[in-house]
């Protein structure tokens, strides 16, 4: 199966759903946040390489699995953000909002941590990281495929929120193809990552999720806001770092661990939303 025939295809269309539940009046009213809509956003480029390297150096992975997981770290906000914050009652809007401003800021800022980050990880030295290429696909395969999605949210409001569940049941099923199409043309090299990508999307996921809570803390916002942002730091796009994986640096295992990733994180992140809304149910404090 032609990878890079399928998989751009699908994170075209994924990122045109994401544009659609982009309402410029929600994009607007986040960005009159106290702390600042930027200091969130651009902290997540910032620091979750820097977590991503950490946990290199610390695990010493095999050098597809540590640069599986450093573009995927470098990556912009994934979607599925949205679903969790949803799944916790939790501020949705907010949650769109961050993924929108995380894969707008991701053309200047992505390239650059990850060509920064790349030279120092382990195994990893002699990663060639082409600024401009990534910056040239992150523009055709995330920031226009947004923008066609706000654009057709703008045009057809009454229709798309009409089959609003249908849209989301649509970018459900992509994402269950886009990890269909990776499985079954990486099968081996999935099945010898097991472990040891297990052990690295735990220890990132942890490390996100506090750090996204300490910034939303250090920038004064609520604690369910915080909590959103902890769930946006931890949660990355996976389609546009296959994308990146197979187009830019011919690299399928790198593809081959988003998909673990996405795979180990699921469980982690579910029973995290669930323990949050059974504990705020018995009392207003705490994550």
């Amino acid at each position: 199966m032609n990878l890079e025939a399928f998989v751009p295809i699908i994170a075209v269309l994924l990122m045109i759903i994401v544009g659609t539940g982009i309402i410029p009046s929600q994009l607007s009213a986040a960005l009159r946040m106290p702390g600042t809509l930027a200091v969130a956003t651009l902290a997540q480029f910032l620091l979750l390489p820097l977590l991503a390297l950490v946990v290199i150096l610390v695990l010493r992975p095999p050098p597809e699995l540590a640069g599986g997981l450093l573009l995927v770290a470098a990556s912009p906000g994934g979607a599925l953000s949205n679903y969790y914050c949803l799944l916790a009652r939790l501020n949705v809007a907010l949650s769109v909002t961050l993924t929108a401003c995380s894969g707008f800021a991701a053309v200047a800022v992505m390239p650059i941590a990850l060509a920064v980050t790349a030279r120092m990880a382990v195994g990893l030295e002699a990663l060639a990281v082409p600024i401009a290429d990534l910056a040239l696909r992150l523009m055709l395969f995330l920031v226009l495929p947004v923008g066609a999605g706000m654009m057709l949210r703008q045009l057809w409001p009454a229709v798309l929120r009409r089959y609003d569940g249908a849209i989301r049941g649509l970018s459900l099923c992509l994402l269950a193809l886009f990890l269909a199409v990776v499985v079954m043309d990486q099968w081996h090299e999935i099945l010898d990552a097991i472990t040891d990508a297990m052990l690295l999307t735990v220890a990132f996921t942890v490390l996100a999720l506090f750090t996204g809570w300490l910034v939303g803390y250090l920038c004064g916002w609520s604690d369910a806001d915080r909590a959103v942002l902890a769930l946006e730091f931890a949660v990355r796009n996976v389609a546009i770092a296959a994308v990146l994986a197979l187009g830019t640096f011919r690299q399928p295992e790198f593809a081959a661990f988003g998909v673990l990733f996405l795979l180990f994180q699921l469980p982690i992140l579910i029973l995290t939303m669930l323990a949050r809304r059974r504990l705020k149910s018995a009392s207003p404090g705490g994550f």
